[in-house]
């Protein structure tokens, strides 16, 4: 397919890129996070992941990687001090603790875990389940062992005095591991603490090793990858998520789920017209000016990338800095279903792998010609603002025969991090808050024994299949690393207008693209223009799983499905 030109890429204020760095805070702050990245990443050797807007997706997997080694660890020392402790301690002692722990577990309990991410984070299989629950009878069976036996020893005089043969050596020993266990807590927090607010600090962040901010910083950030070092070699510590698409080759993405356009966010108002193509009436004696759909293509993305000439049409001049390029996208089930055809063949080379992720011009032809049920050409554009927080990509696909155009136009936002990721950059490093969340910790201990011996024995195992079987689900990507940290909402009124004023722009743009180039091919455009202004005007828009055969109208304000402040995405 041939090449549409491009435009320099001058003269617009440069975007500070701080998602990488958050993504990496978040790895150690969040284990739900940090697991679910390496599930939908790592494990799976066959899964392609497209690219994430603005991420050093290598540089956060590492972080992911070294997070989660490090609570192992934690977690494996604390199990170890706990068994001590049961042996040592008697169980009289214990039960008040344990009573404060319960109520303030379920009081300071951590972030809100949405769902996917939930469903990512968990244990593969039942071998963890079956581990905890056989780890949790032997600590039961020793506090009911030395309940009884403390009972039985224990004995009262005439005047009602307890005394107690527990020896001074257990007493002792009980009192050191609890010292130690609180060592382990709060060694933990500091180590997480100097993460935050040195190594991953605005302008001192690095993603290879060099010089150290603090002590071992790099031997701890560089825990667990010897373990997942085939599958890290993947994705480079130094990828240039930026790098502009190579115009001979399309980008391939191959999805599960619902919504094909994985890393691109939530789908904003897409809309789709089918045009009859008629000559206009004053070309009714002439023969029919015929095109090609690569032409429409090309000319229509010559015009797009010319669309932020002036600075005033977009906020920070982003709009010069439109990019584009060619995707090609699969559903994993189909691609499976379809595993003795020429076409998959192309994109699944070889099943113990995974699908390629470009393919070179002429496949992209072929498909822009004839479309398979499963597999699509999408031309893509793309805007990024508010510092890489927003990101607005647009996907657009075209039909054509003798009588008839279809177009379909699909806008997609990608909302900023979190707005608990992002708090690290209001922490001082020599604050005494690692020292309090230490001692929460220790309070609330007993409750979350449970949990740590989850961690401490948790493993991640491929999906299994089968011999002389195939998953689709080993093949096909349902969320990029960003959007497992992304908010459900803009932050501001200012994002939600300018994700508005950069769709409505390129939308305006792209319909009167489309009309000057049908009308210089001698057809009429009476009717686009008709069905052109619905979409303005009346916010024509395909809503949930069902797609409208004809285009129809709302009366109903535009807003889309980005919402702003405490909202949701509808």
């Amino acid at each position: 397919m041939s090449s549409p030109a491009t435009t320099a890429n001058t003269g617009s204020p440069k975007l500070r890129d701080d998602t990488t760095r958050f993504l990496c805070g978040a790895a150690h702050r969040d284990e739900h996070f940090a697991d679910a990245a390496i599930r939908e990443y790592l494990v799976e050797k066959t899964r392609l992941i497209p690219r994430s807007p603005g991420v050093n997706t290598g540089a956060v997997l590492r972080e992911a990687v070294a997070g989660r080694m490090r609570r192992k660890m934690r977690d494996s020392a604390l199990l170890v001090l706990t068994l001590v402790l049961l042996l040592t301690a008697t169980a009289t002692a214990l039960m008040p603790w344990l009573i404060v722990a319960v109520p303030l577990a379920f009081a300071s309990a951590g972030f809100t875990i949405r769902p996917l991410v939930r469903q990512l984070s968990t244990p593969t299989g039942r071998g963890p389940l079956i581990v905890g629950a056989i780890g949790g009878s032997i600590a039961l069976g020793i506090v009911l062992l030395k309940a009884g036996s403390s009972f039985e020893r224990d004995y009262y005089n005439g005047y009602g005095t307890r005394y107690s043969s527990s020896s001074d050596a257990e007493t002792v020993i009980a009192i050191i591991t609890l010292a130690l266990i609180f060592g382990v807590l709060l060694a933990d927090r500091v180590v997480v603490w100097l993460l935050l607010t040195k190594s991953f600090r605005r302008n001192r962040f690095r993603t290879r090793p060099g010089q150290e901010l603090w002590q071992n910083e790099w031997k701890v950030r560089q825990l667990g990858h010897g373990i997942y070092a085939n599958a890290l070699q993947r994705y480079p510590d130094e990828e240039d998520e930026h790098t502009p698409d190579d115009p001979g080759q399309a980008q391939v993405v191959v999805y599960r789920g619902y919504e094909p356009f994985v890393g691109s966010g939530t789908m904003f108002e897409p809309w789709s017209m089918a045009l009859p193509l008629k000559p206009a009436e004053n070309e009714e004696a002439k023969p029919r000016l015929g095109f090609t759909l690569t032409e429409l293509y090309d000319h229509v993305t010559n015009d797009l990338v010319t669309t932020g000439r002036s600075p005033s049409l977009s906020p920070g001049h982003r709009l010069r800095d439109l990019t584009f390029g060619d995707r090609v996208v699969a559903s994993a089930v189909e691609l499976i279903d379809h595993l003795g055809d020429p076409e998959t063949q192309i994109i699944l080379p070889d099943k113990d792998k995974a699908p390629v992720r470009v393919v070179d011009g002429s496949v992209v032809d072929d498909l822009v010609n004839k479309p398979k049920e499963w597999m699509r050409y999408f031309r893509s554009f793309q805007v990024e603002t508010w510092d890489r927080d927003v990101v607005v990509s647009a996907y657009l696909t075209l039909g054509l025969d003798d009588e008839m155009l279809y177009v379909e136009w699909t806008p997609c936002v990608l909302t900023p991090i979190e707005a608990k990721y992002r708090e690290i950059d209001k922490w001082s490093p020599y604050s005494l808050r690692p020292l309090g969340e230490a001692l929460v910790d220790m309070l609330r201990f007993p409750a979350t024994l449970p949990k740590r011996f989850s961690n401490a024995v948790m493993w991640m195992s491929p999906i299994d299949q089968p011999p002389g079987t195939f998953v689709s689900d080993k093949y096909g990507a349902r969320v990029s690393i960003r959007e497992l940290a992304s908010e459900q909402s803009v932050d501001n009124y200012f994002q939600l207008t300018d994700v508005e004023r950069y769709i409505k722009v390129l939308e305006a743009r792209l319909l009167r693209t489309i009309g000057e180039f049908l009308q210089s091919k001698g057809i009429s455009v009476t009717e686009f223009m008709e069905q052109a202004m619905q979409i303005t005007n009346n916010n024509v828009h395909i809503t949930g799983p069902v797609i409208a055969s004809n285009i129809a109208t709302t009366g109903r304000a535009r807003t889309g499905n980005v919402s702003t402040g405490k909202g949701r995405k509808r």
